[in-house]
């Protein structure tokens, strides 16, 4: 017997982090995230980023959720990326980026697909993108 699909949407992305409270901060500042004081704790922090909520887990966290085996997992195998509107609004926050110390990765540049991108690094080297609108996700995701 076939099993029915979940119905499900992603409210929340996570990252792992070193310092959580500082790198919330950093996406607090660079992109002016609120937080979302409900969810905090020792180990945890969360920003409204849009449609959903950006986390920050301190590393101990991999231990709370029985994950401490991966603790040791290298290389970027998820990133997020920002809709910041745009073609324009990409190349200006180029400055913003540099000025607030993400190592950027690739600057702007547009994608075979149409998008204007820029590839950058976090404080902690997590890699994410900044993107202008990409109507066929945006129609998807903004409600």
């Amino acid at each position: 017997m076939e099993t029915p699909p979940i119905s499900a949407a992603i409210n929340l992305v996570s990252l792992f982090c070193r310092d959580h409270r500082s790198l919330a901060d950093w996406y607090a500042s660079v992109f002016g995230f609120a937080e979302i004081q409900e969810v905090a704790s020792p180990l945890f922090v969360a920003l409204a980023a849009g449609p959903l909520a950006l986390g920050f887990h301190h590393a101990d966290a991999y231990d709370l959720l029985d994950i401490g085996v991966e603790r040791r997992a290298r290389g970027t195998t998820v990133h997020c990326t920002f809709d910041i509107g745009s073609p324009e609004r990409v190349d200006a926050a180029l400055a913003t980026l540099t000025a607030q110390g993400a190592t950027i990765l690739k600057a702007p540049f547009t994608t075979y697909y149409g998008a204007r991108q820029i590839v950058f690094a976090d404080p902690e080297d997590n890699v994410m993108r900044l993107s202008s609108r990409q109507d066929a996700l945006s129609s998807s995701t903004w409600r």
